[in-house]
This record gives C-alpha cells, structure tokens and sequence, in this order.
C-alpha cells in the first residue's frame, strides 16, 4: 500500500515536470519563432550541405507540428507516443538548422528522452534530472573561469551598464575580481546539490540565483537575451519540483544502465574546453569566451542595414557592419551557436547570398583578441 501511494505521487512529480517544460518549451519556440522557420534574413545553417535542399515548408510544418503537440501535452495526458512525436519533430527541425541547436533547447531534448527512456520509471526519471541539472550548474561556473568574464560580463554589463558605476569607483574598490564570486558560488552550489543532504535547501539558493539573474537581464534590467528569460522561469519551477521530495541516492545499477547519460553531460563538456566539444552542449553560458563575428557591408545593402550596429568599428574602415550575436539576437531571439565550424558555414552562406565583393566577415576571438577574415 505504501508502495503503491509513493509511486502515484512520484508519477505526480514527473505529470508536474512534464507539463512544465511543456509548457515553457510553448513559450520558447513562439517568441523565438523566427528561429524555427526559413523565411527570414538571417540565413538558414544545416550542418550537412544536403540539407540545404529542403523546402522552407518543411520547416514551418515541423514547427506547428512541435507547437500543437505542446498543446496536447499541455492539455491532455502526457502518453509517451506524444512525447516520442515532439521529441522526433524537434529532433528533426534541429537537423536542419544549428541556430536552433541552443542550450536550452538541448537541456528540453534530454529531460524529454530521459522521460520516454524511463516512462515507467520515476525515481530514475528524478534522479537523472537531478545529475543533468548539477552538471549543468557545474560546467556553467567552470565556464566563467576566466578573465573575459570579468571584463565583458562582470564589469561592463552588470557594474557599468546595471548598476551606473565608473571605471574609477570600480578600480578604487577593486571590485573587477569580486566577480569571480559568480563561478565560484554557481560550482560550489553544484557540489552541494551532488553531496549535500539538505539538497532542498541548496536548490532554494539556486533559484535565489535564477531571480537575480532574471532582474539583471529582464525588463527592468539589462532587457538582454531575452529568450533565456523563460528558461530561467522554467528552472525556477523545475527545482522547485524535483527537490521538494528526496532524490535517491547514487546507485550503481542505476548509473550502468545510464552511462550513455553520465558521457553526454559529465565526460563530454570536458573536451569543450579543448575546443572538441559544442559549447552549447557543454553549458557554456555567459563566460564571454570563444568568438565574435562582424560582418562589413561594403555597398548599400538595404536588408542587412536594418540589423546594422548604431557605432562606428575600426576593423570596417567605418563602414556599416553587424555584430553576429546582436543580429540573431534581435531577428531570431536567439543566439547564434559560438563554433568556429558554423561560422564558416554561415561566411561561405552570406558571401554566395550577397557577393564577395559586397561583405567582408571577420571573426574575433575574445580570448587572443586576435583577429581573422574568412
């Protein structure tokens, strides 16, 4: 009987869970909506050439397909047949664009298969959220390690532009390496969601964390990135959700029927930091590292204007130009994937779209703070 009744609830947490990302996943793709069709300007990146063949009504239809079987999750029983059809209409609409290869997508698309995977199995359903989300806060500090971070992230963003302070008052409190705090605080909070056994209490701290985050980024902040504003609501409620029970503890058995899990989010974002791994998929969030592409419009190209940046850049010679990340960012809501490999994809795109002659496409690396044409 005690059996029976602690089963019922645990499906209760996962019905909870499900309809949450169900819903915020809705959310997402309709605000960003642009991301997931082919009729814009910014251009469409396969990650195969042969893909490039296929009609924009493709990917339009898998579009609506993913949104109305959201709509059904939302609404009806959450049978794992419809979350077999979303997890294969994202799957493919993914496949034909890179852009759509965000992190949060990638966080939805493994909490989704972990679902099917274990429909019948609660407590494993529970407890890979649980590893997926330590590994996430985990790498997401390690990230942030570095001093462009503190440079682009912490003191331009947050102590200039949120809070109006000086270059002056910033030097003479030294408050550039209190920055580190953040990594180190996002870290030690995803050890203690591992060890701890107050695990309730720690995932308290972390949605503390996904407030401040929403105030400095929101409407009444930074208004940047807005797209990730639903995934910090989303965290909110998932934590809320999944450490209001106690998580089962680390099983052998349970983790060798998993490995393949383990490899996806603990062993691979290793190699992101060899540039081995995507970024996206290694929870590389806000750590200012990697590359930023500028394109220079050298003739009067009225469609990529619109996206043009309102001051001047020295590497255009003065002449109008898009920083890639703002233009996605404000056409598609989303951030274009930081892979050098895309980027070439997407140089090779514009140049056959608009001409050599008319753009050149430089990328910057904020690391080396070198500079590369393509």
């Amino acid at each position: 009987m005690y059996q029976n009744k602690v089963f019922v609830l645990e499906n209760q947490q996962i019905k909870y869970l499900i309809k949450v990302i169900a819903v915020f996943l809705l959310f997402t793709k309709i605000w960003s909506y642009k991301t997931w069709i082919a009729e814009r300007i910014y251009p469409v990146i396969p990650p195969f050439d042969f893909l490039k063949s296929i009609p924009d009504s493709v990917h339009l239809i898998l579009f609506v397909l993913s949104l109305l079987n959201l709509l059904l999750i939302i609404f009806l029983k959450a049978k794992r047949s419809l979350l077999i059809s979303l997890f294969i209409f994202e799957l493919l609409s993914c496949s034909l664009d890179t852009v759509r290869w965000q992190p949060w997508e990638f966080m939805y698309l493994c909490m989704l298969l972990v679902v099917i995977v274990n429909y019948l199995k609660p407590k494993n359903i529970i407890f890979l959220f649980h590893l997926l989300l330590v590994a996430m806060y985990f790498y997401s500090g390690l990230h942030k390690l570095n001093r462009n971070f503190l440079a682009l992230f912490w003191r331009d963003s947050i102590l200039q532009d949120f809070f109006g302070l000086s270059m002056e008052f910033i030097l003479k409190f030294k408050l550039f390496f209190v920055g580190l705090l953040i990594p180190i605080i996002e870290v030690s909070l995803a050890i203690l969601l591992l060890v701890s056994k107050s695990k309730r209490n720690t995932s308290y701290l972390l949605i503390i964390m996904h407030f401040i985050i929403l105030i400095l980024l929101g409407p009444l902040g930074l208004e940047y990135n807005s797209i990730v504003w639903f995934w910090n609501l989303a965290l909110i409620v998932i934590l809320y959700i999944i450490y209001q029970k106690p998580i089962m503890p680390l099983r052998k058995d349970v983790l060798l029927i998993n490995f393949y899990w383990l490899i996806l989010w603990i062993v691979m974002p290793v190699f992101s930091f060899f540039g081995i791994w995507y970024q996206y998929f290694s929870f590389n969030l806000y750590s200012a590292k990697g590359y930023q592409m500028y394109i220079c419009i050298e003739n009067d190209n009225h469609e990529l204007k619109t996206f043009a940046e309102p001051v001047d850049n020295k590497l255009c010679k003065d002449k109008p130009y898009l920083n890639l990340q703002n233009w996605a960012m404000s056409e598609l809501k989303s951030a274009p994937s930081p892979e050098i490999e895309i980027y070439e994809k997407m140089s090779a795109e514009l140049k056959k779209k608009y001409g050599n002659q008319n753009v050149r496409i430089f990328i910057y690396n904020n690391q080396t703070m070198k500079t590369e044409e393509l």
